[in-house]
């Protein structure tokens, strides 16, 4: 047989359309494989070693304990993206404040001081200390606000291996105070020097500095600067000007980070404000600086970590009240992240006034008292369409127009709504009273009314630790059952004397609550009245039924399935088993192989059939 009959026998094989077929595919997956193997061999490994990919892996490193908190809504992280990128910036805008005042970290960082209800009056000055590699070098940076410590953390990773990371706060109870606490980390075999830009070299146009010495022990050798001048005031509408008063330490202006060592670099720095007559700063300056040297060396007595621990606690003590609501995938609805980033901001812009916190055990310093607290809350709000479907109130929160817009109109609102009485009492005064507002919780008459619409539960809800009084709390939940109807649940924190709770209309017997949820269904009223009462007055909670003269007592319907789905799933269509969708996908595999076979018979098995009768017959 010669090599022209192999040849015949070759070109008969690939007459059949499989053969072809597995040709064509086999070339295709080679091709595949020798561009995958290709690209993976041009990659310059230095780059992976010490490139991008390990600064991003340096990063997502340090960013991974707040990937579980930013979904629970307790903290925000942005990326510093380039504008070349073609990116925005993601997340809110980091900001630490007290009441004092307030620093910005991104979009021209600066102080900022009161004016009028918020800290919107900007020096147009940080005192932050930026920190530069000696060698130019790539970086990523990163920033997270951590809501319930009340401090933004600050990342760098360098491609010369560096890292550093920056904790900086506004000191919740000691509102003079700010903390910079810079960790610098060197995991390479060679000493990194670094660079402290130091902003004390270039301050406010009319503030002047000089350097002072707040202990004259001879062995006291940290020498600090005071920074002092009057803000300026383009929009000044009065005869009064805000001066500001700094007292920093002094810090070095190159570190020299050894190889495998760490360095931790804390820098306090004393903030005052007052408010002076207009053009009067010149013969008060000098009274001005004293009295802050002398405040700033009673500040100095307190170590680092005990005042990191004093403001941690301040803040975890404030977010111990809140709100909790489920997760929604709808566009455009309001979730737990920007409820608790604006309730964050808010409070940034108010002063703690040394209250203690609701219900602490230890508590003897509780401002208001009962009594006053129940006369200071009552009439706070309430009505039935609540704040959370106030969309004015919501902004995007990634500039400081927005956030001060918003912590504005916020406390403009609850001023409005009759919670003056709780503004001026500090930050756990605003606090409760954006939480009754949340819910149209109000107090009235001894009691503690649930004043919401029935038609906005349609999602689950956890109201914590309303403020009763000074030494009772209260949880309220909304929670949506399998049935679709909304059911309320209502314990004790804690509580100085026994507590009850009626439902909608009040015709059942009071039930006395318990630290265990006592739960309550939803019922509407002819005409409307609130869905709950509560109080601590049993005979006051027989009487209320008495004095609603309602005409029609129901229990509110279900909600449509299209409405939870909305929520669940981001459209109305609801969610589907999976058994459902695998008997889809079935089918469609079935018919597309049914098509196959018919087009396979109609177009190749009849070729194969004529070549068949045409090679019988030749015989």
């Amino acid at each position: 047989m010669g090599f022209i009959e192999y040849l015949k026998k070759l070109k008969r094989l690939f007459d059949y359309t499989w053969c072809r077929k597995f040709v064509i595919t086999l070339l295709l997956v080679l091709v595949l494989i020798k561009f995958w193997y290709g690209y993976i061999y041009v990659v310059d490994p230095n780059q992976i070693a010490r490139g991008p990919v390990s600064i991003q892996r340096c990063l997502d490193d340090r960013l991974l304990p707040f990937y579980h908190e930013e979904e629970e809504g307790n903290a925000n992280i942005y990326y510093d993206v380039p504008a070349t990128e073609g990116q925005e910036n993601i997340g809110f805008l980091p900001l630490v404040g007290n009441g004092l005042f307030a620093l910005t970290m991104t979009q021209s960082p600066s102080l900022y001081v009161k004016k009028s209800r918020t800290l919107s009056l900007s020096v147009g000055w940080s005192p932050l200390v930026r920190l530069v590699p000696q060698y130019g070098s790539d970086s990523s940076e990163a920033m997270v606000t951590h809501f319930v410590t009340g401090i933004v953390h600050l990342y760098n990773c360098y491609s010369n291996g560096l890292l550093t990371s920056n904790y900086i706060y506004a000191h919740r109870s000691r509102s003079n105070i700010l903390v910079q606490e810079i960790r610098i980390v060197n995991p390479t075999d060679e000493t990194i020097p670094l660079r402290l830009v130091d902003p004390v070299n270039d301050v406010w146009p009319s503030a002047m500095k000089r350097s002072v010495r707040l202990f004259e022990f001879k062995t006291d050798r940290a020498q600090h600067t005071m920074i002092s001048g009057v803000v300026p005031d383009v929009h000044r509408h009065d005869d009064q000007e805000m001066v500001l008063t700094v007292v920093r330490k002094f810090v070095p202006q190159v570190l020299q980070i050894e190889p495998r060592k760490s360095l931790v670099v804390e820098i306090p720095s004393f903030i005052f404000t007052e408010t002076i007559p207009l053009n009067t700063y010149r013969e008060r300056r000098s009274s001005i600086e004293e009295k802050c040297i002398e405040r700033s060396r009673n500040l100095t007595i307190t170590s680092f970590s005990a005042l990191k621990q004093e403001h941690m606690a301040a803040w975890f003590s404030l977010w111990e009240s809140g709100l909790s609501i489920s997760y929604s995938k709808a566009s455009g609805v309001l979730n737990g992240n920007k409820i608790n980033a604006t309730i964050y901001y808010v409070l940034s812009n108010v002063l703690l006034h040394n209250n203690a916190s609701c219900c602490l055990p230890n508590s003897t310093n509780v401002l208001p008292k009962r009594a006053e607290y129940l006369s200071a809350g009552e009439g706070c709000y309430g009505g039935y369409h609540h704040t959370l479907q106030a969309n004015s109130l919501w902004k995007d929160l990634k500039t400081f127009k927005e956030v001060n817009d918003a912590v504005s109109l916020w406390l403009l609102t609850l001023e409005k709504q009759g919670c003056h009485k709780l503004i001026i009492t500090g930050a756990f005064g605003v606090l409760q009273a954006m939480i009754l507002s949340f819910g149209g919780f109000r107090f009235s008459s001894q009691h503690l009314e649930f004043k919401i619409d029935p038609k906005f539960l349609h999602r689950d809800y956890l109201f914590r630790r309303i403020r009763y009084n000074d030494r009772t709390c209260i949880n309220v939940t909304v929670t949506l059952q399998d049935d679709n109807k909304a059911q309320l649940g209502v314990a004790l924190d804690r509580s100085d004397k026994p507590y009850y709770a009626c439902d909608g209309g009040c015709i059942d017997e009071p039930v006395q609550l318990k630290s265990t949820p006592v739960y309550f269904p939803v019922k509407v009223t002819d005409p409307i009245t609130s869905i709950l009462y509560i109080t601590s007055d049993r005979s006051h909670m027989e009487l209320i039924k008495d004095t609603l003269h309602v005409h029609k007592i129901v229990e509110a319907p279900a909600y449509d399935h299209h409405v939870i789905a909305l929520h669940k799933h981001g459209h109305h269509l609801g969610g589907l088993p999976v058994l459902f969708w695998a008997s889809i996908c079935f089918l469609i595999i079935v018919f597309h192989l049914f098509l196959f076979k018919l087009i396979f018979n109609e177009y190749c098995d009849k070729q194969d059939r004529h070549k068949a009768r045409y090679g019988k017959m030749s015989l």
